[in-house]
């Protein structure tokens, strides 16, 4: 039920119709390692979208027809190396982001590529190792900031106004219910819980009793706004209805 709920508010903040997909090129002349990553990140496909190419050609040459939020490229490849890729990078898209795909890695090649701001990642590596770079350099991931036990929904509320928190709070009653409340500058902006979403998730959520909070900072892509009115409102409408 908590799962279901928390890919609603993620599919929520990536709906196409209102935020663009990130995109991916990955840049590798192994066209079996290639098909490997490109298949296996597919489980990211509602947070960005993969776009691979097996050459350095290739490369440039969608670089060119796309924008992409970042470039992931092998070292060593025929014709256009990956050496040769980044300086393109640096000349032409120096505000896109780059992983370095290597086995070759020398201590002077990985001190040049991070005085370049280049991120490294050593062969073998995982796939998970991978999606979670991926989505830290694209601010996706969602840092656990802390935990609040056996507070009341009210006080902690009271808390995230007063802080004016802007922050995703996972909510978790004792039976383990669990829901998630948005917070943008204070304001509710969200809520998921169970089957709803919005004003009736929010509400569902305030009848519970003592729980168990965590806070996680949101992505960087904002969550739409769901709420219209103000918590008080809410907490009213919780007391009375």
């Amino acid at each position: 039920m908590e799962t279901a709920a928390a890919e609603r508010l993620v599919q929520h903040s990536a709906a196409k119709d209102t935020i663009q997909m990130d995109k991916v090129l990955i840049v590798d002349d192994d066209e079996q390692l290639l098909l490997i990553l490109t298949e296996i990140l597919r489980k990211y496909r509602n947070k960005f979208e993969v776009v691979p190419v097996n050459s350095g050609f290739a490369a440039i040459s969608a670089l060119r027809r796309e924008k992409f939020s970042l470039l992931i490229t092998d070292l060593v490849m025929e014709g256009i190396n990956g050496l040769v890729l980044l300086s393109y990078m640096t000349k032409n898209f120096p505000k896109v982001p780059c992983i370095v795909m290597t086995g070759h890695g020398t201590p002077e090649l990985q001190e040049r590529l991070e005085k370049e701001g280049r991120r490294l990642i050593r062969k073998p590596f995982s796939v998970t190792e991978l999606g979670e770079l991926i989505l830290s350099i694209l601010g996706k991931e969602q840092i656990l900031l802390g935990t609040m036990n056996g507070v009341s929904v009210t006080g902690f509320l009271k808390l995230v106004e007063t802080e004016a928190m802007t922050c995703i709070c996972e909510i978790q009653a004792l039976d383990g219910r669990t829901g998630y409340l948005v917070f943008e500058g204070g304001d509710l902006y969200n809520a998921a819980y169970g089957k709803f979403n919005g004003r009736r998730a929010a509400l569902e959520l305030f009848k519970f009793d003592r729980v168990k909070i965590r806070f996680r900072n949101p992505p960087k892509k904002k969550f739409p706004r769901k709420i219209q009115c103000s918590i008080e409102e809410l907490l009213n409408e919780a007391e009375t209805g």
